[in-house]
């Protein structure tokens, strides 16, 4: 919980310097701290799944949260790299902190639906 806290937090950080106070980080340290918290978080789950042999193909809810994942880091990237409008951009980033919403909300659940899973 504290690497996805941390990187949810470093997310937010990154997204509001660069999108709305238009600056990035000076600090190479800074500029580095949300990768080595994102490939920890990574590390620990990926370790926590072969400790346990789950297998994203065989246990639903693991194999939505990587794809997920997958699609977090997608819109993390076009929100920050992509050269347009910087609605778009916001768009993409409030997107991405929707998406962290859900995985977290699969993860707590074990459910592939998420928070959808309790409106049935």
């Amino acid at each position: 919980m504290l690497f996805a806290a941390l990187s949810l937090a470093l997310f937010a950080w990154r997204g509001v310097l660069s999108l709305w106070l238009v600056r990035r980080p000076s600090s190479r340290v800074l500029r580095a701290l949300p990768h080595v918290v994102d490939s920890l978080l990574l590390a620990c789950g990926i370790w926590l799944a072969v400790m346990l042999r789950l297998d994203p193909l065989r246990t639903p809810w693991l194999g939505v949260k990587l794809l997920c994942v997958l699609a977090y880091v997608l819109l993390g990237i076009l929100a920050f790299r992509l050269r347009g409008p910087r609605r778009l951009k916001r768009a993409l980033f409030a997107a991405a902190l929707l998406m962290f919403g859900f995985i977290v909300s699969v993860a707590l659940t074990h459910d592939p639906r998420g928070i959808f899973s309790l409106l049935s």
